[in-house]
């Protein structure tokens, strides 16, 4: 518990402060409400808080918002960035879950053996997994095309990542143009 003698002389210090003054503690102000903001509501079970807090601290970085307005939209591509990168992670889950589903069901094991290449042929796989993943590609283009889905997902999140990306390029130049 702070003493009354104490509040007095932070009241009175404050009065004194006038923000930062250097381009790099703007910068570094800057970043507040972006670190604040960017919890750990977007996460999913199971990821890791320490890696989102590493993308966003890079991509704040890289990105260099200056203002309230263009720290939204470094806010958004960072939310559909991190959401892209879920993708790969998803895909492999569908083909896993596909595979193992096939794993159980005997029958299907006897027939994806019985696949052979003749030697004539220019592409020759005889990898299991390679011939499980076509199976499960296959089964689910005919049950429920959660790949479709996915993939037309990632195209709209692409999309809108690369037009946030051209609104922040567009607005640090027209910051930059009524600089000069």
């Amino acid at each position: 518990m702070a003493t009354i003698k104490q509040i007095n002389a932070n009241k009175k210090n404050a009065l004194l402060s006038k923000g930062p003054k250097t381009d790099l503690g703007k910068l570094n102000s800057s970043k507040n409400s972006l670190k604040h903001g960017l919890t750990a509501k977007q996460l999913v079970i199971g990821e890791n808080l320490k890696e989102f807090e590493q993308y966003r601290d890079q991509m704040i970085e890289a990105l260099k918002p200056v203002g309230i307005l263009q720290e939204q939209v470094v806010f958004k591509i960072i939310d559909v960035g991190f959401r892209l990168r879920r993708i790969g992670k998803i895909e492999a889950g569908i083909y896993n879950q596909e595979i193992l589903h096939h794993e159980a069901d005997e029958y299907k094991n006897k027939i994806a053996e019985k696949i052979v290449f003749k030697e004539e042929e220019l592409v020759q796989s005889s990898d299991r997994s390679i011939n499980l993943k076509g199976l499960a590609f296959a089964r689910d283009c005919k049950y429920g095309s959660a790949i479709l889905k996915l993939n037309t997902i990632e195209d709209k999140l692409m999309n809108k990542y690369y037009r946030q990306l051209d609104l922040l390029k567009m607005m640090q130049e027209e910051r930059y143009d009524l600089a000069k």
